[in-house]
Parts: C-alpha cells; structure tokens; sequence
C-alpha cells in the first residue's frame, strides 16, 4: 500500500515538473516581455545577416528593447525595414541614432542607439508612417569596408601614375641625375678641407662684424643725439622767427593805419604844387616879360568893358 503511494507521487510531481517546463517554453517562446513598449521604425542599406528577430537593442550598452521585425521596404527594396520595440521610459531624441552592430566572437546582430541631446525634442512619428523613424548610419564594418575600398582605389591610381612616370625615358634621366649627384658628392667630399677653411673665413667675418657693430654703435648713438639737439635748435629759433615775424607784421598795420593816411595827403598836396610850378613855368616860358610887367590882361569877354 506505502509502495502504491509512493508511486501516485512521483507520478504526480513528474506531471507538475513537465507542466512548468511546457508553461515556460511557450512563454519564452512567445516573446512577450512585461512593461509598455514603442514602436519604431528604421531603415539601412547594410546587410542585416547578423540579426534575428528579438536581437538586441541596445542605447548607450543599456538593453532597452527588441528587434520586432525585419522585412524589405515595400517601397523601396534595396533597403531593409526593421521594426524596433523600444520600453516606453527610454526618451528617443530626434537627433538619436541607430547602427548596426556584431557582438564579439558569437557574430550574433544587434542595433545600437546614441546621441539624444538633452535638449532636443522627442522623435514624433511623421505623416505617413505609422511609428516614428530612427535615422539609421552605416556600421562600423561597412565605414572600414568603405574605407578600405577607398584606400585601394587610390593606391592602384598612384601606382598607375607612378608606372607612367617611370617610363624607360624618365628611368634613363633619373638614372643619370643619380650619377651626377654621387659625382658632385664626391667632388665635394675631395674638397671638404676647403670648405672647412672657408666656413671658418665665414666665422672670423661674422665676429668681425659683430665686433665692429659694437665698437660703431656708441658712436651711431651720439652722433643721433646731436641730431635731435640740431633738430630742437633749430626747431627754437624757427618758432623765434616766426613771433617776430607776427610782431613786425602787427607793427606794420599798426604803423600804415596811422601814418598812411598822412602820407596820402602830403603826397597829393605835393603833387598840386608840383602841378602849379609845372604851369608857372610853362607860362614863364612862353612869356618871360611876365617876370617885369606882370601877367598880361585878360581878354573882356563878350559884354565886357
């Protein structure tokens, strides 16, 4: 009877264990997380191998969400859509910005978000989108992929262009540039003791330069000196000549004011009596008598007596 219980038991905690083991892996496997969620959309050109449905998003290597879908743009198939499921506290900025990204050694995908200032708004769905659309840039492996890309591209034009420069002829020039500068090299390692010589010559000149700078600057400086005091003196005695100058040109309009007038008058009463004597002689020579019987009679005029 014990034994028969016993086993009832077993069989009994056997079923509960495979009903939680069930219970747990359709709940796993549904894919349903506690807590409220947005949805967002973004868009890329790169390669979405590496993800999966449920990957990982990620903003600033916190977890905040899922990815929900991925399928081609129905208006546009050379990119992919994909459909993130972000918790609703996390803030998604309007400059917030998704990248494509591969987890270590496993490869497995996921989508990493940055960016969102403080101070910009919060990402807003658009007219004609049914959830808002995070920018998306390309990733990491696609910037070295572009890079690289580029990299080469220039390094086989360089090569092109250095295989055009160094054509036969141009090889042939260079190639005699080269015996011309170890000829000159030569020439002037035989004449290195002369150059030595002549550096030297060069040195003893500097200093004597230098020397005889020193010895003419004292001198420079009061012949300088003396210039300024000439420039002052002379600058004195102009503004000297200049006063006196003034004074005389004041006391010539003082004295012409006064005495011009004066002058005026005795020169015109001068010029009368000059006049007058002009005449006395002119009529003393056409009639001297007039020195002994006075001047003659006047004509009477008509009606005179």
């Amino acid at each position: 009877m014990q034994a028969r219980v016993a086993y009832v038991a077993v069989g009994a905690f056997v079923l509960l264990l495979g009903a939680a083991l069930i219970g747990l892996g359709l709940w796993l496997g549904s894919g349903r997380e506690a807590g409220e969620f947005r949805l967002f959309y973004g868009y890329t050109k790169d390669s979405v191998a590496s993800l999966n449905l449920s990957s990982r998003v990620t903003y600033q290597g916190v977890e905040v969400g899922r990815v929900e879908a991925i399928e081609l743009d129905p208006e546009d198939s050379t990119r992919v859509r994909l459909t993130f499921k972000i918790r609703h506290d996390v803030p998604i900025k309007t400059d917030t910005v998704a990248t494509l990204a591969v987890q270590g050694l496993t490869g497995l995908g996921s989508v990493e978000l940055s960016g969102g200032s403080p101070d910009a708004p919060l990402l807003e769905r658009t007219e004609g989108s049914p959830y808002p659309v995070i920018p998306m840039q390309p990733s990491l492996m696609t910037r070295l992929d572009t890079a690289l890309t580029l990299a080469m591209s220039t390094l086989e034009q360089a090569s092109q262009r250095l295989l055009v420069i160094l054509n036969d002829d141009n090889a042939q020039a260079i190639g005699s540039i080269l015996a011309n500068t170890k000829h000159i090299t030569g020439a002037l390692a035989g004449q290195s003791d002369r150059l030595d010589r002549t550096l030297g010559d060069l040195e003893r000149l500097a200093k004597s330069g230098a020397q005889a700078g020193e010895t003419l600057a004292p001198r420079i400086e009061q012949v300088l000196r003396q210039t300024e005091q000439l420039l002052a003196t002379l600058r004195s005695t102009g503004e000297q000549v200049g006063t006196t100058a003034r004074d005389s040109r004041r006391q010539l309009e003082y004295t012409g004011g006064v005495l011009l007038p004066q002058v005026e008058r005795a020169v015109d009463e001068l010029g009368s009596a000059a006049g007058s004597l002009r005449e006395l002689g002119d009529r003393l020579s056409a009639n001297p008598q007039m020195l002994l019987l006075g001047p003659p009679q006047r004509e009477p005029g008509p009606g005179e007596r």
